[in-house]
């Protein structure tokens, strides 16, 4: 299951040279600005769309940070703070009507500074019951699939990721969620919970991250027969790159906390969980793969040493807090 012309040396290549490759179709429902109002951040950078979609050459340096923002996101903040990459929700809100458009997304895309890719959350290894899969009668009569509820997150619930039931949710069929997030002009899919295979490891399932590991392969694979050049971006589990075939089936990593938040936010992580972390991302940065790192933490000094520590390791950082309900914190703040 290798993936054609994705050899681990020429990713990094691959991810910024994608743009030329990106779709650049406004979609189906693109909604226009009102005769004499006054255009939003986003849609006044419209016409810069098209000059953003360029290719960049192979000589591009990478971005040095990135933006995450999963919950009541607002495009035109984003618009105005021009990120080269940003990880956000498909949706305004978590729901199906507030889902981004097509012609949304072209225009962020023209307010960024390249490469200019926007990348769509998307969870694999929980369900989330405000999701427009999700049915009523889950909870009284649970698919084979469903597991308990994350007692973190309410609505959360683990899945048994390797039941063909539950793919066909995320991939397969126009309804899936990857679909869906390919359609809406997506560059690529930021796959969460991929460390699920912990917690059924844990309960006895010797299967579990081999399992993980095949699922993402799949994923991947299916994805760009759907779309060239669509990246995928798991996150956490780096230590499933000693499987080599993991390790070349996508485009790069994010990893949650690495140096700040690993347990609790603004709490520097413990010094053997870092080593750890950075160990394990070592192998995906000698391969060429994008690592994006994102610390939760809030004050001056700790939001400045996780940048300048992830840069110094060839890590492109961001720092958030904790909700991803909001623009990252500069890296200086004022």
């Amino acid at each position: 299951m290798r993936f054609d012309g994705f050899s681990s040396g020429g990713v990094l290549l691959t991810v910024w040279g994608l743009v030329a490759a990106v779709a650049c179709g406004t979609g189906e429902h693109e909604s226009a600005t009102a005769v004499g109002a006054e255009p939003t951040a986003v849609a006044a950078t419209a016409s810069r769309a098209t000059s953003a979609q360029t290719a960049t050459s192979p000589g591009d340096a990478a971005p040095r940070t990135w933006t995450y923002w999963l919950a009541d996101i607002d495009l035109d903040q984003m618009a105005d703070l021009a990120p080269p990459l940003a990880v956000i929700d498909y949706s305004r809100d978590g729901s199906d009507a507030g889902a981004f458009t097509g012609g949304d997304l072209n225009r962020l895309r023209g307010a960024m500074t390249g490469p200019a890719l926007v990348i769509a959350y998307l969870s694999i290894g929980e369900t989330e019951d405000y999701r427009y899969y999700w049915q009523d009668g889950w909870r009284r009569h649970e698919p084979a699939w469903l597991d308990s509820e994350n007692p973190n997150w309410a609505g959360n619930f683990k899945v048994r990721y390797w039941d063909p039931e539950w793919q066909r949710i995320i991939f397969g069929t126009p309804d899936s969620y990857l679909d869906r997030l390919i359609a809406a002009g997506f560059d690529g899919a930021y796959l969460d919970i991929v460390d699920a295979y912990e917690y059924f490891a844990g309960r006895g399932r010797a299967s579990a991250e081999r399992e993980m590991v095949e699922f993402v392969r799949a994923i991947g694979e299916y994805a760009r027969s759907r779309k060239a050049g669509f990246l995928i971006i798991p996150q956490n589990a780096p230590e499933l790159a000693a499987h080599p075939e993991y390790l070349s089936a996508f485009d790069g990593v994010g990893v949650e906390g690495v140096y700040f938040g690993y347990e609790e936010q603004d709490i520097a992580t413990d010094r053997a969980d870092t080593v750890r972390l950075e160990a394990d991302l070592e192998r995906f940065v000698d391969a060429g793969k994008l690592v994006l790192t994102v610390d939760y933490a809030t004050s001056p000094e700790n939001v400045a040493a996780a940048y300048r520590a992830a840069r110094a390791r060839g890590f492109v950082p961001t720092v958030a807090r904790v909700d991803l309900a909001g623009l990252p914190l500069p890296e200086r703040l004022e």
